[in-house]
């Protein structure tokens, strides 16, 4: 049986968190299923974090995780040059020494896990930083398109870029290229038709399903919506018949990160959308940033990264339709208090 690399046992470990995304899961899983080896791993893991299920979890402050990375920063730098101290000892033992090869080998396997602790604590700083990074972009991107929104809302009298639809109209059906308006996303896509956003700036850099489209500003203009399902990975709020403008909506949720319970919509238009949720798909948040939240742009253009689902003045779930726990891509929200934020 082949043993298992550092990727497959990072794998795995980050499997028994609960920190892997949809994509990890998978993997992880395979893994586990075919390789004893792994099982086994992933057995020792959960038998050690068992405990952890007992304590009440609460969001960690931002303020705390930044100070707790500033001082590994500065563990790093100074264990660099700790270890840089004791490599010059070592090698000027090694040369006057005449100790065994068993020892000198003992010496130089130290120094190798000296060198795997301060590496590990390297990697999760830079991994922190990536993350950051990825939500700082999305956050700009998703301030850009509430620029758009108002570019467009000032040119067309205080209205929401919205085109015709009919009530009951499968509002999943995202990157539909027929006549009908059905898709939630062909609203937004008349920001990019008339050159209000670029037909790239609705893929979040944080997101592991998105891919840049690979067509013009001009191919853009000719299409009724976005090319695919993969060439936007953000979510929209759910757009009634009559939509209202910019200025009687006060603050309300616009667009937010992809809402996990549609990240796997049918490719095929033919077939229905049946989605019953449970309580894996009612706690998730988006898979854009590693399910540790998602960035929001408000109707007054304002970004706003949250930890939870439930946002706004009226506490209500962006990702969920109230009391609705089936879906088949047609329901409409009851009120307009129900935000709900849809394919």
């Amino acid at each position: 049986m082949k043993e298992l690399n550092r990727d497959e046992l990072e794998l795995i470990f980050d499997y028994c968190l609960g920190t892997a995304d949809v994509d990890q899961m998978d993997k992880a899983r395979q893994l586990i299923d075919s390789n004893p080896e792994a099982a086994d791993f992933c057995s020792k893991v959960q038998a050690s974090i068992g405990p952890l299920d007992q304590w009440a979890v609460e969001p960690c402050p931002d303020d705390l995780v930044e100070k707790t990375i500033s001082y590994v920063n500065e563990a790093v730098q100074s264990g660099q040059e700790k270890l840089g101290e004791l490599l010059a000892v070592e090698e000027a033992r090694t040369q006057g020494s005449h100790s065994t090869l068993w020892i000198n080998l003992g010496r130089r396997l130290a120094m190798a896990a000296a060198f795997m602790i301060v590496g590990s604590i390297v990697l999760s700083t830079m991994r922190y930083m990536r993350y950051q990074s990825w939500q700082a972009q999305c956050e700009a991107q998703l301030a850009g398109i509430g620029q758009g929104i108002s570019s467009y809302s000032a040119d067309y009298d205080g209205k929401l870029p919205a085109v015709a639809m009919s009530a009951g109209s499968p509002w999943w059906k995202v990157g539909y290229q027929g006549q009908e308006n059905v898709s939630n996303t062909r609203h937004i896509w008349l920001l990019v038709k008339g050159g209000y956003t670029g037909p790239n700036d609705f893929v979040c850099p944080g997101a592991n399903r998105g891919e840049l489209a690979p067509i013009s500003a001009e191919q853009a203009s000719s299409l009724p919506d976005f090319p695919s399902r993969k060439y936007i990975s953000y979510s929209l709020r759910l757009i009634c018949e009559q939509p209202p403008s910019v200025s009687s909506l006060g603050r309300k949720l616009m667009i937010a990160d992809m809402n996990p319970l549609f990240e796997n919509l049918p490719t095929d238009f033919g077939r229905p959308l049946k989605l019953q949720l449970d309580d894996r798909l009612l706690n998730q948040n988006s898979n854009n940033h590693q399910r540790k939240g998602q960035n929001v742009l408000f109707s007054d253009s304002s970004v706003q990264f949250v930890k939870t689902r439930r946002v706004g003045i009226n506490n209500d779930d962006m990702f969920t339709l109230r009391g609705t726990r089936f879906y088949e891509g047609c329901e409409m929200p009851t009120c307009d208090t129900d935000d709900f934020m849809a394919p």
